[in-house]
């Protein structure tokens, strides 16, 4: 027993050696990668503040350009009507200028009306000249007709020539009057005419000229916002362009954190399923050892038996068993409602959930007694531990041993399967005392 002891501690120590170096290599991995982990988030904050303070330049450009584009909008009204307006001027001065020509006709016609006239003027003066002239030789030749005794007739017939010669003159005064003011008259209305087109088409092209002064100011303004419209577009879109990037490189660096996570819970599964196959490797020499002191104590047993010695023999202690899979367990000992039958029957063994083709590991060193297809049971191996103790491991899909076998604890036997009467891959595992089944919780190990 105190070899038994001794050798127990020594287990122990080798284990808890063996847990130290792997806990420290992943204590300093672990912290490395925490490191890089912060380093990564650090990098992200900063990326962060970056991309808030684009956004909030981003927003300041795109209510700009709001205002940008109001402004745009009103300078296009405004030029619209300007337009409309230089539209309208050059329609009145169009017909000032077809005005204008006919001023000009009228202006000709005076003028032709007035050469008219001047000939009729001339004509009338003529007229006046001959009367004069008449008038003239008859005071010249009769100084004294008015005077002289004689023909009363005749001197009657003078005095009416000389009142129709007065009639006559003072009608024809009378017309080189009218023609004077007549010629007169039309050319200064059609010169009037023609000043009131002129001054009209003076002061439309005066108003073009505001007004294109006017449009070309409109225009250097639009191109102006355009422009300014152009610059925040553009700075709309690399701002845009900016924070996608960083939105990229923060992506990016999550992605690292997360792979970086990755890494570290491979790390601690590889060490944990490397502590475990330490562990189990401790607990199957620990449990070896058990074994084969029990079967030194049954061989002892026996010898003392065939001696006749049966004063102060040891009843040996049950085997203690390796967990033969990792899974969980489904299905306890005793009864219980069956899956596929749905009746209350007894359940002789542990059922543990694993997925197909998963190994199974003998409980104990032993025999193997039975290889075989069994109703209920499907592939079925069972084991000879000795002292009466057996292990049955059923469902399975396939065989790593045949009957007479020696296998040892630990070693591979079978493979998970879901043969027989079984609704899913899993184990069904029985530890058996002289054909009785036991509850195989209380004999297992881990």
């Amino acid at each position: 027993m105190r070899r038994f002891n001794r050798i127990l501690v020594l287990l122990t120590v080798i284990a808890l050696l063996g847990f130290s170096a792997p806990s420290a290599a992943q204590d300093s991995f672990v912290e490395e990668r925490q490191q890089q982990i912060e380093e990564k988030k650090r990098e992200i904050e900063e990326r962060r503040r970056e991309q808030l303070t684009l956004q909030r330049a981003s927003l300041f450009a795109i209510k700009e350009l709001d205002v940008t584009n109001t402004q745009i909008e009103e300078v296009d009204l405004h030029l619209k009507q300007v337009n409309s307006w230089i539209a309208a001027a050059e329609a009145r001065l169009g017909a000032v200028e077809l005005s204008r020509t006919t001023a000009q006709e009228r202006v000709v016609d005076a003028q032709e009306r007035a050469a008219e006239v001047g000939l009729e003027i001339t004509a009338i003066r003529e007229q006046l000249q001959d009367q004069v002239v008449q008038i003239y030789l008859d005071f010249v030749y009769e100084p004294n007709f008015l005077l002289e005794d004689g023909d009363p007739n005749r001197n009657a017939r003078r005095q009416f020539y000389i009142e129709e010669l007065g009639a006559d003159a003072q009608v024809l005064i009378d017309r080189l009057r009218r023609a004077f003011d007549d010629q007169e008259a039309s050319v200064r209305q059609a010169e009037q005419a023609q000043a009131d087109i002129e001054q009209a088409q003076a002061d439309i092209e005066e108003a073009l000229t505001e007004l294109a002064e006017l449009k070309e100011a409109q225009e250097l303004l639009q191109e102006e916002w355009n422009r300014k419209r152009e610059l925040l577009q553009a700075r709309i879109t690399l701002e845009a362009q900016e924070q996608a990037d960083i939105e990229s490189e923060i992506s990016g660096l999550e992605q690292n954190i997360e792979e970086i996570e990755d890494e570290i819970e491979r790390e601690r599964e590889r060490i944990r399923l490397e502590e475990e196959r330490q562990r189990r490797e401790a607990e199957l020499a620990r449990l070896a050892e058990l074994e084969r002191q029990r079967k030194e104590d049954l061989a002892r047993l026996a010898e003392q038996e065939r001696a006749g010695q049966f004063d102060n023999i040891e009843i040996p202690a049950p085997p203690t068993f390796f967990r033969p899979v990792t899974g969980e367990v489904v299905s306890g000992f005793g009864n219980r409602v069956h899956p596929i039958f749905g009746t209350v029957r007894f359940h002789a063994g542990l059922d543990f959930a694993n997925n197909m083709g998963d190994p199974i590991l003998a409980a104990a060193s032993g025999t193997v007694t039975q290889t075989r297809w069994r109703e209920g049971y499907g592939n079925t191996i069972v084991i000879d531990h000795g002292g009466g103790w057996t292990t049955l491991y059923a469902h399975l899909s396939g065989y790593n041993v045949s009957t007479g076998e020696e296998v040892d604890i630990g070693e591979q036997i079978g493979l998970i399967g879901s043969t027989g009467w079984s609704t899913g891959p899993h184990l069904h595992f029985e530890v058996r005392y002289r054909g009785s089944p036991r509850d195989p919780a209380k004999y297992l190990s881990l």
